[in-house]
């Protein structure tokens, strides 16, 4: 079976370019009257009820759909199929599998008439060039089209009797959907002003925010913030990248403090001893973004004492000492999980 017109894949439909609007009636789209630079009809093109947009440029994107017009005439009469594959609208229909009886294998797979959706990562105007391109006989130009495709599917309308399309007037989509497409693009080098490997780079200035000395009543409440996530803690936390890591971390700790776990009856557990300090970046590099090492404001604490032995669940004293600015207990609870081996 042959597609209207003989046309192959990736190639616009013989017909006329239609709009938005069935003015007459007759349950196909209108043609738009659309002409190319030489003011001839345009053919092939239809209305997408959506647009792209590139997020991180704000440009409006190309895109396209297809249907496959295999699927008409006398196919569609047997098969009891509607005009959805042949009428130049994006019109999905909720039939995936057609029956077997007399269809070749591949056809069998209709998917609501293959209305396939591209976007491409080429700024919208109208898909001219992309149009241009796709009907040339010349290969390298066809896929110099193709190649600017980013991202296609075959959206089905959902099987439900209650869920159906608007009427062509009506603009098809019956409620508004947003979909999100977020890929990992990495910084592009591009040529600056010779700094910083040539990266992308941003200079913030900071006026009246400067650091300043904490004031008596302002340490007190920098103490009061110290804490341990989670508390309790009842055999997990975020902190654990597998079954066999018991972590919970001492959050907004000093620079330079003594932290000193103890059981409830007084027994020592386990102790640590920081002094960080802010250092420039070692070894140096160039142009480097932050010239002085951030300070880690927290520890992990791998719930073992100090010979490495897992601790048992119950609560425990944890006292941070931290000279020049004061002590703080704080009460932590937890259970511990049982050994499960079959992660080995």
């Amino acid at each position: 079976m042959e597609s209207e017109g003989n046309k192959k894949s990736f190639t616009t439909r013989s017909k006329p370019s239609v709009g938005k609007r069935d003015n007459d009636g007759d349950g196909f789209p209108d043609p738009d009257g659309a002409k190319d630079d030489n003011g001839n009809p345009l053919t092939g093109m239809g209305w997408f009820p959506g647009y792209a947009v590139d997020v991180e440029t704000g440009e409006r994107l190309n895109l396209f759909f297809g249907e496959n017009t295999v699927y008409r005439d006398f196919v569609a009469e047997a098969l009891g199929l509607g005009t959805e594959a042949h009428d130049m609208v994006w019109n999905p229909g909720a039939q995936i599998v057609l029956p077997t009886t007399g269809i070749p294998g591949p056809l069998e797979l209709y998917v609501g008439g293959q209305h396939y959706i591209y976007v491409t990562r080429e700024k919208y105007d109208g898909c001219a060039e992309i149009r241009k391109n796709i009907d040339r006989t010349s290969a390298p130009l066809k896929a110099r089209a193709l190649g600017k495709i980013t991202w296609t599917a075959i959206p089905t309308l959902f099987n439900d009797p209650t869920v159906s399309l608007l009427p062509l007037n009506d603009g098809l989509i019956p409620n508004d959907a947003i979909i999100k497409l977020r890929v990992d693009n990495p910084y592009q080098r591009a040529a600056g002003n010779g700094q910083y490997d040539s990266y992308p780079a941003y200079r913030i200035e900071l006026r009246g925010v400067s650091s300043e000395e904490l004031t008596e009543g302002q340490v007190s409440d920098a103490l009061d913030s110290i804490g341990v996530v989670p508390n309790p803690y009842l055999a997990y936390s975020e902190y654990e990248a597998s079954s066999f890591d018991n972590t919970v971390k001492i959050t907004n700790l000093p620079a330079q403090c003594v932290v000193t776990i103890y059981s409830l009856d007084g027994r020592f557990i386990r102790q640590y001893t920081r002094n960080e300090e802010g250092k420039p970046n070692s070894p140096p590099r160039n142009s480097p973004p932050v010239a002085v090492n951030q300070i880690v404001p927290d520890l992990e604490w791998n719930l073992k004492n100090f010979a490495g032995i897992p601790i048992a669940s119950g609560v425990y004293l944890i006292h941070v000492d931290a000279p020049g600015l004061g002590e703080r207990v704080i009460k932590w609870f937890g259970v511990s999980r049982q050994f499960d081996p079959s992660g080995l």
